[in-house]
C-alpha cells in the first residue's frame, strides 16, 4: 500500500510539473511576443509588406529574373513563415545568409533559425548572378502584429571566415504565434 501511494504521489506530481511548464511556456511566449505588438513605426520612414504568395506564373517569373547587382525579395506571411530570394554574384567561395533586426531597438531576430534555413553554400564561381533561396519562419511577434524589420543578405568567406554585409532591405511583418 506504502509503494502505491509513492507511486501515485509520484505521478501526481510529474502531472502537475507538466501542467506548470506548459502554461509557464505559453505565458513566456506571450510576455516576450508582446514586445512586438505596439512598435510605432518611425516618422518619414516607408515600410511595404512582404507580398504574401506567388502563384506558379509569378514565381517562374522571379526564377527567371535577369538582375545586375545583389537583389532581395521575400514573400511570405508570419502564419506560413517566409521565402528568402536572393541574387548573388558568386565570385569567391563561401556561404550567403539572412540576418535579420527589429529597425526601432536593432534586436536580432531568430538568430539561429533564420541563418541556418536561409544558408546557401557557394562552391561554384560565376560571372552572372545566381538565385539563391531559403525558408524560415520569424518567431518574434505575432499574427497580424507588424512591426518594421531589416533584412541583411551577408557573404561569409569561405577561404578566411570574415563577414559582409551585401545588401539591406526593410519589410513590414508579423511573427508566428508558437
Amino acid at each position: 500500500m506504502k509503494i502505491l501511494k509513492i507511486i501515485l504521489i509520484s505521478a501526481g506530481l510529474l502531472v502537475l510539473l507538466n501542467i506548470g511548464l506548459f502554461f509557464g511556456s505559453i505565458w513566456y511566449y506571450s510576455w516576450r511576443d508582446s514586445k512586438f505588438y505596439n512598435i510605432e513605426i518611425p516618422d518619414g520612414e516607408d515600410y511595404e509588406k512582404p507580398i504574401e504568395y506567388l502563384d506558379n506564373k509569378e514565381l517562374n517569373s522571379l526564377k527567371s529574373l535577369i538582375v545586375n547587382s545583389e537583389k532581395l525579395q521575400i514573400v511570405g506571411t508570419g502564419y506560413g513563415g517566409y521565402d528568402f530570394y536572393m541574387w548573388h554574384k558568386p565570385t569567391e567561395k563561401g556561404e550567403i545568409y539572412i540576418k535579420a533586426f527589429e529597425t526601432t531597438k536593432n534586436q536580432r531576430l531568430s538568430e539561429r533559425k533564420l541563418t541556418n534555413r536561409t544558408k546557401n553554400t557557394i562552391s561554384e564561381l560565376s560571372d552572372d548572378y545566381k538565385l539563391f533561396t531559403g525558408s524560415t519562419v520569424i518567431d518574434e511577434g505575432t499574427f497580424e502584429k507588424y512591426y518594421p524589420v531589416r533584412f541583411e543578405l551577408w557573404f561569409k568567406s569561405a577561404e578566411d571566415g570574415t563577414e559582409k554585409k551585401l545588401i539591406e532591405k526593410s519589410y513590414l511583418i508579423d511573427g508566428w504565434d508558437r
